[in-house]
């Protein structure tokens, strides 16, 4: 299995302008000695053509190969026409990660969002994935579904989806945090994960904090077969300083299952 670094990891140093992104990419190769790295779309500023290019020149100086970008979508929108934008920004984050060389886009259906609203839009919602995933298929990029919110923050409604929009690029972003079930319900989405984040916790729906097990979860998304990408989402404390042995043990915890 692939560790990968996100730079989500460094999303507050990079807005509060501590760290400029060319630095940051220059820290991941470096200081952690990472050559993977997942890229969400608010941790760099210039999606713009030019940008795009300098991007791919930046992660190829760098030795950095891109797994993922995050287009940080929502498909929850109470609009219409709000919901249509969210469709044609993902589109448009497939054909980035075409130019960019990234096998998956990780991608959210509902953002974190009200509960009951996301039902009662499901159909809507629905809609505007079923154009994604077959905008994804033509061009070959898997998308990743991450558990974020509404529909996709617990098993039987996350594999539901999965069913009512099946499809070889459609699968999911197994997340060892974000699942209000915790791990037993990320035992359940391995058979459709293709990309992951870890992290050492996770909550309820009271807000309460567990053992995210991670080491088990992972454990058995090896036995399954899985040699895809893993990427590391937590750190304690400053991240500019406390990265690279948190990377260094992480790198160490993959080898290790």
């Amino acid at each position: 299995m692939i560790p990968t670094f996100s730079t989500w990891l460094l999303h507050k140093e990079l807005r509060e302008h501590k760290i400029g992104f060319e630095e940051a990419l220059r820290f991941t190769a470096n200081k952690l000695g990472a050559q993977a790295i997942e890229i969400p779309r608010t941790t760099y500023n210039d999606w713009s053509p030019a940008g795009l290019r300098h991007l791919k020149r930046m992660l190829q100086h760098n030795g950095l190969f891109l797994t993922c970008l995050a287009a940080q979508n929502h498909f929850n929108c109470p609009t219409h026409a709000e919901r249509r934008r969210e469709v044609q920004l993902t589109k448009d984050f497939i054909d980035m990660s075409v130019f960019l060389g990234g096998r998956v886009l990780n991608i959210f259906h509902a953002g974190w969002g009200d509960r009951e609203h996301g039902r009662r839009i499901k159909e809507e919602m629905l809609d505007c994935l079923e154009e994604v995933v077959a905008y994804a298929e033509d061009k070959a990029v898997l998308l990743a579904v991450e558990a974020h919110g509404p529909l996709t923050d617990n098993a039987a409604e996350f594999i539901e989806l999965m069913e009512d929009c099946e499809s070889d690029y459609l699968k999911v972003n197994l997340d060892t945090g974000n699942m209000y079930e915790g791990p037993e319900a990320n035992l359940k989405l391995i058979p459709y994960a293709c990309h992951v984040h870890v992290k050492p916790v996770y909550h309820d729906l009271k807000e309460e904090a567990h053992d995210a097990q991670v080491v088990k979860v992972l454990s058995a998304l090896k036995a399954s077969g899985y040699r895809g990408t893993i990427t590391m989402e937590h750190v304690d404390g400053d991240p500019l300083e406390n990265l690279p042995r948190a990377y260094e043990q992480f790198k160490a915890m993959l080898a290790g299952l």
